[in-house]
């Protein structure tokens, strides 16, 4: 399988072997300019001459064409292989996609045939991930109704339900994954959707579900949730805030601007987990097992294309515990330009090159007091702390209409935001008062 470098050296090579025809084309065009040349012969000439500077036209043209294509394919093998290492299935869909795209443009001559993803270019790596990953969804969900028909008539045939065998519980787990999925279908149904992101974890279904043209946006959100998230319960929810921001950011930017709602980790859940040191909520566990997947995914976000200096200009929404698995990912080789950190519990020690947070605490929330996994991000000297007028408690940050949501779109647009003040409440006080203690 080829790399990234191989489609890079044969873009330049293609666009040399274009300025090439393109020089000869134009000496073509002086060869019947003879001064007092004319009659028939020379009428000949010129109309022979027009023919075959045409046809290298049409040559520079396609090879122009090709270079578009095979360039870009180098680009989009570097962001998946930043996506984190691609099997079998990813690569060969890309290969599949690229070779498609070349016949396209080599068959069409004014190149209005070629096969388009996102803004023009003809493959894009979420265009592939989404392609495969979207496969192996509705493969695993067959296999999962396999199973539930054969633990739902071991839990019917038995006289005790399953109890001893575990069928009962199996049969739980399974219907749970199975609403998991379920649930993720309808939201790529959802015009603009794709799977970037698909693990059956050990304990949960983990996705993460991009919107709008990911490869070519100037702006892109990534949108981390806290505790107590999942994807059958949350995503559809979650996936219309993401949507939310990115259409509140694109009219301030007045550029193109994606999202992607990051359920890529198994959020602690607010039940028996809490007493296991490496699901709680109130440990480091399913942050550190989520981290290198999120950086993985902020990696590729920010690779730059062959065609532009830079990346796009990445930013990191993550509410409550999300909070605690972004600075994570960041120790782990994440790159962003920006974090806004909505209901922190802690901003926990992030690299010294991480930016300056925007942070969003309600007066009302508790849990942004708690300062659980480091420093309260409001009391950073480097942190903007921005207006959440009207929000109250802990999750009503990214609702509708919102000072909160407006700031957090401003913040993904890189425009003016709007500023808040440090606030004191009960919580900060008994925060206070446990200090000196």
């Amino acid at each position: 399988m080829w790399q990234a470098q191989d489609m890079w050296r044969r873009g330049r090579a293609l666009v040399v072997a274009a300025v090439g025809l393109d020089t000869v084309r134009d000496r073509l065009a002086t060869t019947t300019r003879v001064a007092g040349w004319s009659g028939a012969a020379a009428t000949a000439a010129s109309a022979e001459s027009t023919t075959l500077a045409r046809g290298f036209e049409e040559a520079v043209s396609a090879l122009r064409r090709v270079e578009a294509v095979v360039s870009d394919a180098g680009d989009e093998r570097a962001s998946l292989d930043r996506w984190g290492p691609p099997d079998a299935d990813v690569l060969a869909e890309l290969d599949a996609r690229v070779a498609g795209a070349l016949r396209s443009v080599v068959a069409d001559a004014d190149g209005s045939s070629a096969r388009t993803t996102d803004a023009g270019h003809a493959v894009d790596a979420a265009d592939v991930l989404d392609a495969v990953l979207r496969a192996r969804l509705v493969a695993d969900r067959e296999s999962l109704r396999a199973v539930e028909r054969d633990l739902a008539a071991e839990v019917d045939g038995s006289v005790f339900g399953g109890l001893f065998t575990d069928a009962d519980a199996g049969l739980v787990e399974t219907r749970d994954r199975m609403a998991a999925l379920d649930a993720t279908l309808a939201v790529l149904a959802l015009p603009g959707r794709r799977l970037v992101h698909y693990e059956q974890g050990p304990h949960r279904t983990t996705v993460a579900v991009a919107v709008g043209p990911v490869g070519s946006a100037q702006r892109v959100a990534v949108f981390v949730p806290g505790a107590g998230t999942t994807v059958d319960g949350d995503l559809a929810e979650r996936d219309a805030e993401t949507a939310g921001i990115v259409a509140d950011a694109g009219r301030r930017a007045d550029t193109a601007v994606a999202g992607i709602t990051w359920l890529g980790y198994e959020a602690p859940a607010w039940n028996a987990e809490l007493v296991d040191p490496a699901r709680s909520v109130a440990g480091l566990g399913p942050a550190h097992a989520g981290a290198a997947a999120l950086a993985d995914a902020l990696r590729a976000l920010d690779l730059p294309r062959h065609d532009a200096d830079d990346g796009p200009r990445v930013s990191i929404v993550a509410h409550s515990y999300g909070t605690v698995l972004a600075a994570e990912a960041l120790r782990a080789g994440g790159t962003a330009d920006a974090v806004a950190l909505l209901g922190s519990p802690g901003w926990n020690d992030p690299p010294l090159d991480a930016p300056a947070p925007f942070v969003l605490e309600a007066a009302t929330d508790p849990v942004a007091d708690l300062g659980r996994f480091g420093t309260d991000p409001s009391e950073l000297p480097e942190a903007t702390v921005l207006a959440t007028d009207g929000a109250v408690g802990h999750s009503a940050y990214l609702d509708e209409g919102s000072v909160s949501a407006s700031n957090v779109a401003a913040v993904v647009a890189g425009t003016e935001v709007l500023r808040g003040s440090r606030s004191t409440d009960v919580a900060d006080v008994l925060r206070f008062l446990v200090r000196l203690w």
